[in-house]
């Protein structure tokens, strides 16, 4: 099986993202919590960790940080925790200290874990890196033991954030309503081909990661955080370096962003880009061997097409890359053979 792989981790941990603005935290918080000055940690200790969990599992794990604070707030006794970069799993055992922490070098779409090998499994901002994401959601199931706990928070917005049209007019419109000092300029548009390029994981299936959790577990909490418009507004958005996040006029700016980000996206009229999600495994579905084989068998078949369309999944994707493909005559070759494969399926 090959698999779509970043092992470039420069990529990761650049810029300030939209939950590093203090007032963007305590909306995430009280989102999440009720309480704007209670993050989601702390909360998911006192109502479901009472006791430690004897062994968790966490994905990506990249530099450990996220593994290294379940341990300090004594959240579990012993973790997991693997990545597919040599680098950042170097970086996370030079951090570790004597935290029972032990470290892999896996890749997401390959790794194989034991059944009933883990009371926790903690997704954060993993599964939208994840390629073979069916098969990845279908291992955990399987590794937790009964009543273990899935904890899932990602970005499920738009795949490879190829924003709706209307999603992206509208953060280019609420971006011209802020003040100019924390204006983002530009709001530019997710190339594709330089995403594929620089990051081919990046949000490579973000927008099937609820519908596949849905598909092999019990979900008992949910919750959607929003971001349609705030997320890029806010994100890499160089004036909030400047300090300027600080002041009343500024929290007054991005309190309204929020509000309108809230309301478009419960009206559906953008995406939810961002869900906390607390699950456990539905071991009934796991029973099902027929299901779960031709839901592998799917997955299997789109990847192996993709594959062969330079690692595009819709037409309007393919076409994307066949416009900046640099000649006619590569053009040609990608038409003749996205006909040839489509005629021959």
């Amino acid at each position: 099986m090959k698999s779509i792989t970043n092992l470039d981790s420069s990529v990761y941990y650049q810029g300030q993202y939209w939950n590093d603005i203090p007032r963007i935290a305590e909306y995430i918080s009280e989102t999440l919590t009720g309480d704007k000055n209670k993050g989601w940690i702390e909360n998911f200790k006192e109502k479901y960790a009472e006791r430690p969990f004897n062994h968790a599992l966490f994905l990506n794990c990249g530099d450990g940080r996220w593994e290294r604070e379940f341990v300090d707030r004594k959240i579990v006794k012993k973790v997991t925790a693997f990545d597919i970069s040599p680098d950042l799993i170097e970086k996370a055992r030079d951090l570790k200290g004597n935290r029972n922490i032990k470290y892999i070098v896996a890749d997401a779409n390959k790794v194989k874990f034991k059944k009933d090998s883990f009371n926790l499994v903690v997704n954060m901002a993993a599964l939208h890196h994840v390629q073979y994401l069916n098969r990845l959601c279908l291992i955990i199931a399987r590794s937790l033991k009964k009543g273990g706990i899935f904890i899932s928070y990602d970005f499920v917005g738009p795949a490879r954030n190829q924003y709706p049209l209307i999603n992206y007019l509208l953060m280019k419109l609420v971006n011209l309503t802020l003040p100019k000092k924390i204006r983002k300029s530009p709001i530019g548009y997710p190339h594709l081909p330089t995403m594929l390029a620089t990051d081919p994981t990046e949000a490579i299936h973000s927008n099937l990661i609820t519908k596949t959790i849905y598909q092999y577990f019990d979900v008992f909490e949910k919750r959607d955080i929003g971001g349609g418009i705030a997320y890029e507004l806010f994100t890499h958005n160089l004036n909030f370096s400047k300090g300027v996040n600080k002041s009343l006029h500024v929290n007054s700016s991005i309190d309204k962003v929020l509000s309108v980000d809230y309301f478009l996206t419960k009206l559906v009229i953008i995406p939810n880009f961002f869900s906390f999600i607390l699950a456990k495994p539905n071991k009934n579905i796991l029973k099902n061997l027929g299901k779960v084989k031709n839901l592998q068998r799917r997955e299997n078949i789109r990847e192996k097409y993709s594959q062969m369309l330079y690692n595009t999944y819709t037409l309007k994707d393919y076409v994307i890359m066949l416009i900046h493909s640099g000649s006619w005559r590569k053009r040609a070759t990608m038409i003749i053979k996205y006909l040839t494969i489509h005629l021959g399926s």
